[in-house]
C-alpha cells in the first residue's frame, strides 16, 4: 500500500458500509508494469487522480485502503468516487499479457463482490461517469459496455 501520507493526496476516508461499487480502468500505456505504476502513484504522481488496486499479469497491488475513497472518475465527488473501489489493470506490450492481468483483475472483482455484497449492477467503467473518457480503452474494444464485461466475464454462466 501507499504510504499513509500520500493517501490525502488520492482522496479520504469512508466507511466500509458505503463500498457499494466498482469501477474499472486500463492504464492506457503499455509501457508500465503494475510495480512501476505504483512507483509512480508514491513518488513522482502530482495529481489526485488514483485507484484502489492496480494488477497487471504479475498479480494484484493495493494501492489504497478499501475503506479509502479514491478520487478515480474525473468528476469530483461522483458515486463512483464516493462508493467505488477503483481497478487499474495495467495494458501490456502483447495480448496475452494483457488477459493474464485481466483475469487477475476478474478474480479480484469477485472477490470485492463477495466481501462487501456489491452486485453485479455496481460493476462500472470509468467511462460510465465520464463518457468523454475511452476508459478502459481495451474492455470497450472488446465488450462494448461494463454490463457486458459483466455478463460475460464476471456471471458464472
Amino acid at each position: 500500500m501507499l504510504s499513509e501520507n500520500k493517501w490525502i493526496q488520492y482522496g479520504y476516508p469512508r466507511e466500509e458500509k458505503d463500498i457499494k461499487c466498482i469501477v474499472i480502468h486500463n492504464t492506457g500505456n503499455t509501457f508500465m508494469s503494475g510495480e512501476e505504476l505504483f512507483n509512480y502513484l508514491e513518488n513522482d504522481c502530482k495529481t489526485s487522480q488514483g485507484c484502489s488496486y492496480i494488477v497487471d499479469y504479475k498479480g494484484v497491488i493495493q494501492v489504497m485502503p478499501d475503506n479509502w475513497a479514491v478520487y478515480n472518475t474525473g468528476k469530483g465527488n461522483d458515486y463512483g468516487n464516493q462508493f467505488g473501489i477503483a481497478i487499474e489493470i495495467c495494458d501490456n506490450l502483447n495480448d496475452e499479457l494483457y488477459l493474464e492481468g485481466q483475469n487477475k483483475a476478474v478474480d479480484l472483482i469477485k472477490e470485492l463482490m463477495g466481501k462487501y455484497n456489491i452486485p453485479s449492477t455496481e460493476i462500472f467503467f470509468h467511462n460510465d461517469f465520464s463518457p468523454r473518457t475511452y476508459c478502459p480503452h481495451i474492455l470497450l474494444d472488446r465488450y462494448g459496455t461494463s454490463q457486458n464485461f459483466v455478463y460475460q466475464e464476471i456471471m458464472e454462466v
